[in-house]
């Protein structure tokens, strides 16, 4: 039987990236094989994706970014923080059947006070944006990434946005699956089961009501010529019961 070289290549860099540290190691220590391709780079179509710091936030260039084959992503994460809304950031890279197989957290919600008070940009956060930079070069060299763009979101005069259009394809979430469709037609060219992403109901006490929290379509990010879509879906949620965060799902085909 023929071996596939394309799959064996994405199995190894999938494999290279999952055991990759976040750490630098020490000077004496032989470069991974990551960092060897980091360091001679091919030429690029693209820039590499990166995140700066403006305003007491963060902003991100060229993300979410696709793999030019197709084999992972990378994304920006950003938690909601509940009711304090913090600035924060980790930096995930998904296989195209949806599994992480890499992440670098910059800034947790729990330490924006201490290492961006007031928003400001101190040497901490500094080097960490650095060294998430220097890692998303990194990954641009191994993968090729292209930049992905948000489709069309289609907002209803009544109830929540559920279908997004753009690039000669439908995205279609219908409250526990998505589906993808051609353009203007009802031919399906893939489809997912969403009830894992949902957000369970629950009960922030014994006495409290049952919290609900339903899911929509919150954006559809896409490449012109690759056959995976990344979905967002946001929740709804009142005062007494807190809309969990975004989540964030590839869908291949």
């Amino acid at each position: 039987m023929p071996i596939d070289m394309g799959a064996m290549r994405g199995a190894v860099v999938i494999a290279l990236l999952a055991a990759c540290s976040s750490s630098a190691p020490p000077a004496s220590s032989p470069a991974t094989p990551i960092e060897a391709t980091a360091q001679l780079p091919p030429e690029r179509l693209t820039p590499a994706p990166s995140i700066d710091w403006k305003d007491g936030n963060f902003v991100t260039t060229g993300l979410p970014a696709v793999a030019r084959a197709g084999e992972v992503l990378v994304l920006a994460y950003r938690d909601n923080d509940q009711a304090r809304g913090f600035p924060n950031l980790r930096i995930e890279v998904r296989d195209k059947h949806d599994a992480t197989v890499w992440k670098v957290p910059v800034l947790l919600p729990t330490e924006y006070e201490q290492v961006a008070p007031d928003g400001t940009m101190t040497p901490e956060l500094a080097r960490r944006i650095g060294h998430a930079n220097a890692e998303l070069k990194r990954l641009h060299g191994v993968h090729d990434f292209v930049p992905m763009h948000p489709l069309e979101l289609l907002r209803p005069s009544e109830g929540d946005p559920h279908l997004a259009t753009g690039d000669g394809i439908d995205v279609d979430w219908d409250l526990d699956h998505l589906h993808v469709f051609r353009r203007n037609s009802d031919r399906e060219i893939t489809s997912r089961s969403g009830v894992a992403w949902l957000e369970p109901d629950h009960q922030s006490c014994d006495s409290c009501e049952v919290c609900k929290n339903p899911a929509f379509l919150a954006g559809v990010f896409h490449a012109p010529a690759i056959d995976l879509v990344l979905v967002e879906l946001g929740y709804k949620g009142t005062d007494a019961c807190w809309q969990p965060s975004d989540q964030f799902h590839v869908v291949a085909w």
